[in-house]
């Protein structure tokens, strides 16, 4: 189909060529003859592997799922129990801090009761409600010097002879 109009600038049209050749190819497909039984056999093979296929990647499907399901129940009771242990710690500081104030408040009644602590009122409530004795005392002197020597007694050994001694000895006879 030639064309009659004339075609301004660079349009697509204008470099078209005005003529087509196709070239058609004819592919014969060699079909083999097969009974309807054996057809309808092979497609009910193929079914059945399609189906088997399914199933296999359908339980993959289910076992990773399961798997993924198992994890995060691990994950979680792991963090529970962490979550426990955390609560229990908190409730046994708060019990120590609890014992720990006691403790310094009872502390602190012991000493004031120490400060406020009068022997002579003591005694008397011991010898008057419980029936105490105070048991005469007896004296006892005692000299004021000590029973320590302060005097050392160096001894000194001399070189005595042999004839000396039996003199010594001898005449203390």
């Amino acid at each position: 189909m030639a064309r009659m109009s004339y075609q301004y600038e660079t349009s697509p049209r204008k470099y078209e060529p005005e003529y087509t050749t196709r070239k058609k190819t004819t592919k014969k497909v060699e079909t083999k003859k097969v009974s309807r039984q054996e057809a309808e056999r092979q497609r009910l093979e193929k079914e059945r592997i399609k189906k088997l296929e399914d199933r296999k990647r359908k339980t993959k499907q289910l076992v990773l799922v399961i798997a993924i399901f198992g994890m995060l129940l691990s994950i979680s009771y792991r963090e529970i129990s962490i979550m426990e242990m955390f609560n229990q710690k908190k409730e046994l500081e708060n019990k120590l801090a609890v014992v720990e104030k006691e403790n310094g408040q009872v502390e602190k009644s012991i000493k004031e009761e120490e400060s406020n602590l009068d022997w002579n009122k003591i005694k008397q409530k011991a010898t008057d409600e419980l029936g105490m004795q105070v048991k005469a005392a007896t004296p006892i002197d005692l000299e004021k010097t000590d029973n320590v020597e302060t005097q050392t007694k160096f001894i000194k050994e001399e070189k005595i002879s042999l004839l000396e001694k039996i003199v010594s000895f001898i005449i203390n006879r």
